[in-house]
C-alpha cells in the first residue's frame, strides 16, 4: 500500500536506536566512525518504537505503527543448530573457586530439580572442556613420567631393588603435595599436575644421592650396615637439604604471588614446596631403614623378606600403568592399513569366498547318468507256479549324455561369473572403503583448522572486550565480535560432529571396538590414471560383469536347446522261466520330448533373455565409457584448481590470517574488516578441503574403472 520495503525499515529502526554510520572522524593517525541515532530520550520504551515516523517515497510520513504491529514477545537471542538439532548457550565466568566442582553443582542440582523432555541433554563446554582434555592429557603424561624416572634411576644404580628403595621418595613427595593443596584450599588444576611431574623427578634425586652414598661406602670396604648408613647419610645430609631449600626458596615467590597468571602459578608451586618438604624428611628417616632391612643380608644375617612384597607391589604398579599408557595411546589409520583391515574382516568378502565354493561343488552335476532302478517280480505266473521270474532287474533312465557339453558351458559361465564377482567385491570394497577414509580424513583437517582458528578468535574477544573497556571502541563492536565467536563455536562444534558422523561411517568396514582415539594418518599419493585411455575400460572388472552376465545367459540359452534332444535308458534283468534258470533279458531306448510347444517356449524365453543381457552389456558399456571421459575431464578441471589453491589461494589465506589478528589490535582495521577477513580465509581452506576431497573421489572412481 506505501510501497515500503521490509529491508528499508530494519535499515531505518537500526540506524534510530542502535544507531547508523554517517561518516568517518580522524584524530590524529586514528579513524573513527561517526554513528547517528535518536537521543536517549526518544529510545526508552516501546512507544518511542511505534511511534518513529518513517518516510514514504511520496515524501510524506507515517508512524511505524501503521505498518507493523510492536509488541514485547520472549523468544531466544539466537537460534544455533548442531546436527539439526537447536541448541542455545548458557554462558557463566567463574570467580573464586574451580570450574570442575562448579560444574559437579551445576550438575548435580540440575539432576535434582530439572527434567528435561524427551530429546533433550545437557553438555558443558568451555573452560570445563578444555580441562576434561588436560587431564585426559595428563594420565598419559604422568605415568609415562614416572616410568622414565624409574628407568633413569635404574641406569644409574644399576639395582632393581635399590631403585625400587630410591622411587618411595615419589609416593612421599605426592604426600606432601596433596597436603600443601589441602591447607591452602585449593583444588587439583593443571599447573598442580604439572607441579606434581616436577616434584618427582627432584624427590627422586634426593634418595638417589642417598643410595649412592652408601653404595661408594660399600665399595670401600665397610662391612658393618649400621656404620656404613649413619657415615653416609652424615655425609649427604647437608646437599640434600641445600637442594630441598633451594628448591622451596625458590618457589615461595611464586607460591604467594598475586600478580598477572598467580592462579597457574600458585598451585605448582604450592606442590613443589608440600612436597619438597615431605619427601626431604621422610627420605632422610624411611630410606636408610629400608636400605638396611633389603641390603643387610651382605653382612652374614639372613635376608628379609621385605624386599619382595614391595618389589611384588611395583611390578604390578608399572604394569598397570604400562596397560594405562598402551589403551590411551592413539591409533593411526593410514589409507593403506583401512583397505587391508576392510579386506580382512569385511563379511561380504567372506560371502563370495563361500559362493566360489558353492560353484565348485556343482561340478559334479555336469554328467547326469540319470536314475537307476533295482526290482524283482514275475510274469505270467501259472497254477504250478510256472512263468516268468525276474530275479533281479536293473535299470537306468534318463541317461543326458548329448546334454554334458551344455552343461560343462553352462558351469564354466557360472564359474567364471562368480569369480569376476568375486573380484569386483573387493574392488567395490576398497572404492567404498577409500571414498568414505578420504571423507573422514578431510573432516578431520576440517575439525583441526577449527581448533587452530579458536585461539585467534579468543584472542579477537578478548582484544573487542579490551578497547571497549578503553573507551577506543563501542559495546556495539564488542558484542558483535563475542556474537561472530559464538557462531563461529557452533560451526567449530559442528565440525567437530562431521569428523564423528563420517568416523563411524568408516567403522562399519573396520569393525573396531573404540573409535575414540582413533586418527587418521595423511594419505598416500593414489594412482591418478593418467596413462589409461578408454579402451583400458573394456577390459576392466566393471565391464568384464557385464560380459560374463551375456555368456551366462548365452549359456542357459545353449543349456535349453540341449534340453529338447532325447535321453538314453538302459536295463538288464536275471530270468527263472518255469523254475528254470539261465534266462536274462535286455533292453534299450530313448526318451524324447513330445510337448514341442512348451520346449520352443522355454528355448525362446531363454533367447530373449540372451538378447537381452546384450543390450544392457552394450547400454552399460556406454555409460561406463562415457563416466570414465567424464571423469578424466572433471580430474583435469580439478587438478588445475588444486593448483591454484595450494600456489595462490592458501599462500594468500595463511598470510592474510598472520596480518589481521595485528592489524586490528593495532587499530588499522574495525572488528567488521576482522571478521571479513578472517571468514574469507576460512572460507579458502575450506574450501580447498573440500576440493581435495573431491579430487581424491574422482581418483578413486578413476581407479575402480580401470580396476582388472
Amino acid at each position: 500500500q506505501y510501497n515500503l520495503k521490509i529491508k528499508d525499515l530494519n535499515k531505518i529502526i537500526a540506524t534510530a536506536f542502535s544507531g547508523g554510520v554517517a561518516g568517518k572522524i580522524y584524530e590524529g593517525e586514528r579513524m573513527f566512525d561517526l554513528v547517528v541515532r535518536l537521543d536517549k530520550a526518544h529510545r526508552r520504551s516501546i512507544e518511542d518504537l511505534q511511534n518513529l515516523y518513517i518516510d514514504l517515497p511520496d515524501g510524506q510520513q507515517i508512524p511505524l505503527k501503521t505498518v507493523a504491529e510492536i509488541s514485547y514477545q520472549p523468544g531466544p537471542m539466537q537460534i544455533g543448530r548442531e546436527n539439526t538439532n537447536r541448541r542455545t548457550y548458557v554462558g557463566i565466568n567463574v570467580d573464586g573457586r574451580d570450574v570442575k566442582s562448579l560444574v559437579d553443582d551445576i550438575q548435580k542440582l540440575l539432576d535434582e530439580k530439572l527434567e528435561l523432555p524427551a530429546g533433550y541433554y545437557i553438555r558443558y563446554g568451555g573452560a570445563f572442556e578444555n580441562l576434561q582434555r588436560a587431564t585426559q592429557r595428563l594420565s598419559l603424561v604422568v605415568p609415562l613420567a614416572l616410568a622414565l624416572i624409574f628407568i633413569l634411576v635404574f641406569f644409574a644404580v644399576k639395582s632393581f631393588k635399590q631403585t625400587l628403595m630410591i622411587y618411595l621418595a615419589v609416593p612421599f613427595a605426592a604426600v606432601g603435595g596433596i597436603l600443601a593443596l589441602y591447607f591452602r584450599d585449593m583444588p587439583f588444576s593443571i599447573s598442580a599436575g604439572v607441579g606434581f611431574i616436577v616434584l618427582f623427578g627432584v624427590a627422586v634425586l634426593n634418595g638417589l644421592v642417598l643410595i649412592s652414598s652408601f653404595n661408594e661406602l660399600k665399595q670401600q670396604g665397610k662391612e658393618k650396615i649400621d656404620e656404613l648408613i649413619k657415615q653416609g647419610a652424615v655425609r649427604r645430609l647437608r646437599p640434600i637439604f641445600l637442594t630441598a631449600s633451594t628448591d622451596i626458596l625458590g618457589f615461595l615467590p611464586m607460591a604467594v604471588s598475586a600478580s598477572a597468571g598467580a592462579e597457574v602459578q600458585r598451585p605448582l608451586a604450592t606442590v613443589v614446596i608440600g612436597g619438597m618438604i615431605t619427601s626431604t624428611l621422610l627420605t632422610l628417616i624411611v630410606l636408610p631403614v629400608l636400605y638396611k632391612l633389603v641390603e643387610k643380608g651382605f653382612s652374614g644375617r639372613k635376608k628379609s623378606g621385605f624386599a619382595k612384597p614391595v618389589v611384588g607391589i611395583f611390578i604390578l604398579f608399572f604394569v598397570l600403568m604400562s596397560g594405562k599408557i598402551t589403551a590411551q595411546q592413539p591409533v593411526e589409520l593410514s589409507y593403506q592399513k583401512t583397505i587391508d583391515m576392510a579386506l580382512e574382516n569385511y563379511p561380504a568378502i567372506k560371502a563370495m569366498q563361500l559362493k566360489i565354493k558353492q560353484q565348485k561343488a556343482l561340478k559334479n552335476t555336469i554328467f547326469d547318468i540319470g536314475e537307476t532302478e533295482v526290482f524283482t517280480g514275475q510274469e505270467e505266473i501259472g497254477m504250478q507256479n510256472t512263468g516268468v521270474q525276474n530275479t533281479i532287474g536293473i535299470t537306468q533312465s534318463g541317461i543326458a549324455l548329448l546334454q554334458t557339453g551344455a552343461k560343462k558351458t553352462l558351469w564354466r559361465a557360472g564359474m567364471d561369473k562368480v569369480k569376476i564377482e568375486a573380484e569386483l567385491t573387493k574392488a567395490t570394497l576398497k572404492k567404498d572403503v577409500g571414498l568414505a577414509w578420504h571423507r573422514t580424513y578431510f573432516a578431520q583437517q576440517k575439525r583441526d583448522l577449527y581448533r587452530e582458528m579458536d585461539t585467534l578468535y579468543q584472542n579477537f574477544v578478548k582484544t573487542a572486550k579490551l578497547k571497549f573497556e578503553t573507551g577506543e571502541t563501542s559495546k556495539v563492536a564488542y558484542l558483535s565480535a563475542l556474537s561472530n565467536y559464538r557462531n563461529y563455536t557452533i560451526d567449530k562444534q559442528q565440525a567437530e560432529s562431521e569428523f564423528l558422523e563420517n568416523l563411524h561411517y568408516l567403522n562399519q568396514f573396520l569393525g573396531l571396538k573404540n573409535i575414540d582415539n582413533v586418527r587418521l594418518k595423511a594419505p598416500e599419493n593414489q594412482p591418478e590414471s593418467d596413462n589409461l585411455v578408454v579402451k583400458d575400460i573394456k577390459t576392466g572388472l566393471l565391464l568384464k560383469t557385464y560380459k560374463t552376465d551375456t555368456e551366462l545367459a548365452k549359456a542357459r540359452w545353449q543349456m535349453t536347446k540341449k534340453e529338447c534332444l532325447p535321453k538314453f535308458n538302459f536295463g538288464y534283468k536275471q530270468q527263472r522261466i518255469d523254475g528254470v534258470s539261465g534266462f536274462s533279458a535286455w533292453e534299450a531306448g530313448i526318451s524324447v520330448p513330445l510337448n514341442i510347444f512348451s520346449v520352443n517356449a522355454k528355448i525362446k524365453s531363454a533367447e530373449m533373455a540372451y538378447q537381452t543381457a546384450q543390450a544392457e552389456m552394450a547400454q552399460k558399456t556406454a555409460y561406463t565409457e562415457a563416466l570414465y571421459r567424464q571423469l578424466l575431464v572433471k580430474k583435469a578441471t580439478m587438478k588445475r584448481i588444486l593448483s591454484y589453491y595450494e600456489n595462490e589461494a592458501l599462500p594468500l589465506a595463511d598470510e592474510q590470517i598472520k596480518m589481521v589478528y595485528t592489524a586490528y589490535k593495532l587499530g588499522d582495521i574495525d572488528y567488521m574488516q576482522f571478521i571479513q577477513n578472517i571468514q574469507s580465509a576460512l572460507k579458502t581452506k575450506i574450501d580447498y578441503l573440500h576440493k581435495a576431497v573431491d579430487y581424491q573421489q574422482i581418483i578413486i572412481n578413476l581407479n575402480y574403472l580401470t580396476q582388472h
